[in-house]
């Protein structure tokens, strides 16, 4: 019935089947199928054993070795697991007077997943006693709850609002107690404390911290802050009910510093400044056989009490804008130039090289006058800071302040070699003058001895005479801290000893049990012989005695002392500087004052340091008679 019908494709003179047109004749492939490999099968069948047991053991860890951890965690998901800031440890004096303390502070949690916005009459009733406007504190619910599932709506609530809110009882309302510092006279302690202040973003990056937290910023809260801090407490929100576990306290910290010692040299300090129209200065006692800082303090200083609560733009320019900088700490970071107060050591460095014996002597203290290096002609005059007349050795030297008489032994005149810039640079160097201490608050500034390769790479400049002699006598490029004044006069104290300073004497629990003693520790010595010690000694005793320092003439014990003035401004200003420790002959304190910008000769560091030491050793009031060191001038340009 039908046909089958064929249909072929003329290509040229030859007939192709239609399904023929559809082969692709320059195709590289073949047509025909292939089988796959056995190596494909055990590639596929080896890869499923491997994620078997991949699987297998993910599973095996998250329900066997992890099991708790992740239970843990899918607990806390539906729950809220809040943290509670520990209070932190005690701050004590050497006595065990407190210096800081612990105030209970209430804050208002909310917990979002548990804050019902359909109670508005229990919200209306939150805000009424927090005396916020209703509909403003119901839109701050709702836009925080929407980026946070814990926040707090107030802070530091008073205690009759923190009752009334107890007892309203309102879902997602939560009643937080934890401590805020206080700093007991902060003003007179803050240069040593420091304070606490808010997390930063860098700090998180510990694993301790939670943005609710606060941490040591300067001083001692910083520099002990593992110690301090404490461990957190939890409280864990989940179905309307509250577990809480409660913080535990940061340990207790025993400090070197006797708070009436503080106290007194602040309040000198403070008097002697304020006296004179003057805002800045600095002072530091310590026991010259430990290293331990009795008293610390440095003008202007601030209140650390301002930073609990969060600075006022007001008061955060006045502490940060200030360019008197009341943040800084004059003792550890100030590099000033020490003036006459490096005189005892130049003469150790004098006796220990041979560049003269302590009966050597010479005559007046007037000037001296030095040849210009290029001409040879006598052009340069360097003055004494008054003219004196007589023989001048080691100890009148020093008890007087000869400048003549430094100026020889250090750079060198007529048939005194002098000590030369690179001897003085090593015993510099051997004393530290150019190193951390390690003092335990931060901020610790290395002193900088200038040399010849120093100042042709700073300044581009040969050395010259004249400099060797400005170093000799404290001026000119040699910078150094109080810190390091007072230590190195503290090691001629101890008989060449060089202590670390150090504020932190002991960490202790709640029961005084010592967790950890910080003990003295020798950093250095001075390289010097017992007997160069003793005479710098008396030329120190006889600056009391008939010298510089007379204020202290009367005191019911001896003093050993070295007053300075650095010019900082040439015929302006200068600072006033006195170093002293006592009794000279078994000594308990050794202490450095400066006194910045004084505009005449007033004698303000022995001032400070005269009405101190009376008060210490209970001696009576004495006027000074004598006028002390006056300014340290070089009145003619150094070659």
């Amino acid at each position: 019935m039908f046909k089958k019908r064929e249909y072929k494709v003329s290509i040229g003179e030859d007939w192709a089947e239609p399904e023929e047109t559809l082969l692709d004749s320059a195709s590289a492939h073949s047509d025909l199928e292939q089988p796959i490999t056995p190596g494909a099968f055990r590639f596929v069948f080896v890869s499923s054993i491997i994620v078997s047991l991949l699987l297998l053991g993910l599973a095996f860890n998250i329900g066997i070795v992890s099991h708790r951890g992740y239970e843990s965690l899918a607990y806390q998901n539906r729950s809220v697991n809040f943290s509670i800031p520990p209070p932190r440890g005690i701050i004590f004096d050497r006595t065990g007077k407190p210096l800081v303390r612990n105030i209970p502070s209430f804050d208002l949690l909310v917990v979002a997943k548990d804050l019902s916005f359909e109670d508005r009459e229990g919200i209306k009733r939150v805000s009424d006693i927090l005396s916020i406007p209703p509909d403003d504190f119901l839109v701050s619910l709702k836009d925080q709850s929407r980026e946070r599932s814990v926040f707090f709506v107030a802070l530091d609530i008073p205690k009759d609002k923190v009752l009334d809110l107890s007892l309203m009882n309102i879902p997602g309302f939560h009643v937080i107690s934890t401590t805020k510092r206080q700093y007991i006279d902060g003003s007179k302690f803050s240069q040593v404390i420091g304070y606490v202040g808010k997390v930063g973003k860098e700090d998180l990056n510990d694993p301790y911290y939670t943005i609710t937290d606060s941490i040591g910023k300067l001083g001692i809260e910083i520099q002990y802050e593992r110690y301090l801090r404490g461990e957190h407490g939890r409280i864990l929100f989940e179905n309307d009910q509250q577990a809480d576990t409660d913080p535990v306290s940061g340990e207790n910290l025993v400090l070197t510093i006797d708070a009436d010692l503080q106290a007194k040299l602040y309040e000198e300090l403070y008097t002697t400044l304020r006296e004179a129209g003057l805002s800045r200065g600095a002072g530091i006692i310590q026991n010259p056989n430990t290293g331990e800082v009795l008293a610390l303090v440095s003008f202007p200083t601030f209140d650390n009490n301002l930073f609990i609560n969060g600075l006022s733009d007001e008061a955060f320019k006045k502490l940060f804008d200030n360019p008197a900088r009341p943040l800084f700490n004059r003792v550890v970071s100030g590099l000033y130039n020490p003036g006459s107060t490096i005189k005892p050591l130049i003469a150790l460095m004098a006796l220990a090289d041979d560049i003269i014996d302590a009966d050597d002597t010479i005559t007046d203290c007037i000037s001296l006058t030095i040849p210009n290096p290029l001409t040879g002609e006598a052009a340069y005059v360097f003055k004494n800071w008054r003219e004196e007349y007589g023989q001048f050795n080691l100890r009148k030297a020093i008890a007087n302040s000869c400048n003549i008489y430094f100026f020889t032994v250090g750079g060198g005149f007529g048939k005194v070699a002098g000590l030369g810039i690179n001897a003085i640079s090593k015993y510099l160097e051997s004393t530290l003058a150019n190193a951390i201490l390690g003092i335990d608050i931060p901020g610790e500034k290395a002193g900088l001895i200038p040399n010849p390769a120093w100042k042709e790479g700073s300044k581009g400049e040969p050395w010259y005479l004249g400099d060797t002699y400005n170093v000799s006598i404290g001026q000119g490029d040699l910078l150094v801290t109080p810190l390091w004044l007072n230590t190195y006069i503290g090691g001629i104290a101890s008989k060449g000893k060089i202590y670390r300073p150090y504020i932190g004497a002991r960490v202790v629990d709640n029961d005084k049990n010592v967790i950890q003693a910080f003990s003295p520790n020798i950093i250095s010595s001075l390289p010097f012989d017992p007997s160069a010690l003793e005479e710098v000694k008396k030329g120190m005793e006889q600056t009391v005695e008939s010298g510089t320092a007379q204020m202290l003439k009367t005191m019911p014990i001896k003093v050993a002392a070295k007053t300075g003035t650095a010019e900082v401004l040439k015929g302006k200003t200068t600072n006033s500087l006195f170093t002293a420790f006592a009794p000279s002959d078994n000594p308990e304190i050794s202490m450095t004052i400066l006194i910045e910008g004084i505009t005449s000769n007033q004698g303000l560091a022995v001032r400070v340091a005269n009405n101190v030491l009376r008060w210490y050793y209970k001696a009576p009031d004495h006027i000074l008679t004598q006028s002390p060191e006056a300014t340290t001038v070089l009145n003619s340009p150094t070659p």
